[in-house]
Formats: C-alpha cells, sequence, structure tokens
C-alpha cells in the first residue's frame, strides 16, 4: 500500500497545492449472512462509514474497489454490482489534512466476498457488521446509498 505522497491523489497535490481536486473513488457496501451492514471507523477522520478511497493510476474501478476493501477489512471481493455514480457538491469534502477534494464515487453492493475480517488495519480503526438501524457515530452520510442499494433496479443511479 502506497503511502499518502505516493499516491495519485498525493503527487497531485503536490503540484498543484491547496486546490480543490476532483478525484475518482469507489465505495463499497458488504452485508453479512445475517443481513448487517460492515461498517469501518476511518482512522484519518475519525467518521464512521463504508470501505472507500481513491482510484489510483492505471487501475480500473473494480481493481480499486476489491484493493480498498482488503486494506481496510481484510476481505477479498469475489464480485460486485455498480449501483450508483456520485457527484458534484454532494461528494465534496475536505479531508483531514485540510486539503479540499470533490469526489467521483462508483458505489458498489458487494455480492459475494470471503476471508476474515480485521478490526483495525492502518487505514481504519475498527469494522463491524451492525443493523444498518444501529450505526455507530458520527456517522458519514451514507444513508443515501443505503436507500439506492435498497431501491435498486437494475439501472445504475446517476447522481
Amino acid at each position: 500500500m502506497p503511502s499518502y505522497e505516493e499516491s495519485y491523489a498525493g503527487q497531485l497535490r503536490k503540484l498543484v497545492g491547496n486546490r480543490m481536486l476532483l478525484t475518482p473513488g469507489v465505495r463499497g457496501l458488504i452485508r453479512d449472512e445475517q443481513g448487517r451492514v460492515l461498517f469501518i471507523g476511518r482512522r484519518d477522520n475519525g467518521k464512521w462509514g463504508f470501505p472507500a478511497g481513491a482510484i489510483e493510476l492505471r487501475e480500473t474501478v473494480y481493481e480499486a474497489l476489491r484493493r480498498e476493501v482488503k486494506e481496510e477489512t481484510g476481505l477479498d471481493v469475489i464480485s460486485a454490482t455498480l449501483i450508483a455514480v456520485y457527484s458534484g457538491e454532494k461528494v465534496a469534502f475536505k479531508s483531514a489534512y485540510g486539503y479540499e477534494y470533490q469526489g467521483l464515487v462508483f458505489a458498489f453492493k458487494v455480492d459475494e466476498w470471503s476471508g476474515s475480517l480485521l478490526r483495525e488495519t492502518d487505514e481504519t480503526t475498527d469494522a463491524q457488521f451492525l443493523d444498518e438501524s444501529q450505526h455507530p457515530s458520527p456517522y458519514s452520510q451514507y444513508r443515501e446509498f443505503l436507500d439506492d442499494v435498497t431501491g435498486f433496479t437494475g439501472n445504475v443511479v446517476l447522481k
């Protein structure tokens, strides 16, 4: 796993300074056999959400999903369905380091996975399967994604 400075976003940041960057990324919703949702506690900002991260150079969207899930949870994605693509102001954020980003987020429902969940990694402080109504706090803005997964009809949601 490259450090932030070695990542594509880190290399761009060095070149452009504190300007807002448009960064493509992925997000994955993973459920266990009981239908509970996997939430992770992010080490960088202390918030809870789903496994997610930036796409690196020469990496496909699916490769990025597999890598991010593995890095943050220890789980291996076997198959996944693209549910939504989120863009615009709703996916703009400021990092824990004060840098501004606008995401272009490819959001997946992980259909099949394997492995053992790691409760803590270099990028996470905790990981738990929870009933979606009992999400931990502070909780990031992912309610919309849960609703889009629940209402998914087979057509990718574009927002």
